[in-house]
């Protein structure tokens, strides 16, 4: 198996500045390993620290302590000592995020919005567009919407094309943050769909599903996240001590 991701001891917490600078510990020391081709679901009860962990794993949360190795070009880049330079182009090559929530600038069109990673890319306009334009019709998003800014459909709709632009480019490793919450079956189906495809491609998957029914169809290993206990923290780095 090709390890994708590596974390070793990875640890967060966060500062609650209206509350006295009280630590708030929310990962302790985790350990992790996410292989091509497979889908690690993040398990653990509400507010154990999936998403925290999601999210530290594509760097949009500093760690406090601890490595997070990815494979990017088939090199082994540590993230959590990654210049932005470094941070962009894995984002933009090798490290795919489908967040809970759409954030798009004001005005831009919908097409414009899934086709925007293959651009970046440098991928052809016409290219870019049979794809996005696939896609949006494969999640049920009505051809007349396309022109329009997404910041005005429906939460569900909305979450449909940020599955899109997802999944438009064939990243290496991708992180879902409950990419069907908002969906009904018929549409969930088709992320399923498309999770199964990007697996047949060796993608390395690590994900967040609220559905236990998309939990079982997609899961080749499931990973515990347990609530951190009240423990000392170094307060410069928001580092759990030993």
């Amino acid at each position: 198996m090709t390890v994708m991701i590596h974390v070793r001891e990875l640890s967060k917490s966060f500062t609650l500045h209206n509350q006295g600078g009280i630590q708030l510990p929310v990962l302790n020391r985790v350990n992790l390993q996410i292989n091509a081709g497979e889908c690690t679901v993040l398990h653990g009860e509400s507010g154990a620290g999936k998403s925290t962990l999601l999210r530290t794993l594509y760097a949009n949360y500093l760690a406090g302590g601890g490595d997070i190795e990815i494979r990017h070009h088939d090199e082994m880049v540590n993230l959590v000592s990654a210049n932005s330079q470094t941070l962009l182009a894995i984002r933009r090559d090798t490290l795919g995020y489908v967040s809970q929530f759409l954030r798009v600038i004001p005005r831009v069109t919908t097409l414009e919005v899934v086709k925007q990673p293959l651009k970046e890319r440098g991928i052809e306009d016409a290219e870019a567009e049979a794809r996005a334009c696939e896609l949006l019709a494969r999640l049920n998003i009505p051809q007349r919407l396309w022109s329009l800014p997404p910041g005005t459909f429906s939460g569900g709709e909305q979450q449909r094309v940020n599955i899109a632009r997802g999944f438009i480019h064939n990243y290496p490793i991708l992180l879902l943050d409950e990419p069907t919450a908002s969906l009904d079956k018929r549409n969930s189906e088709v992320v399923i769909e498309l999770i199964h495809e990007a697996l047949a491609r060796n993608t390395a998957i690590v994900g967040i599903f609220h559905d236990e029914s998309v939990r079982e169809a997609v899961a080749d290993h499931y990973f515990d996240v347990k609530p951190v206990p009240d423990l000392p923290i170094d307060n410069e780095r928001g580092a759990i001590l030993p």
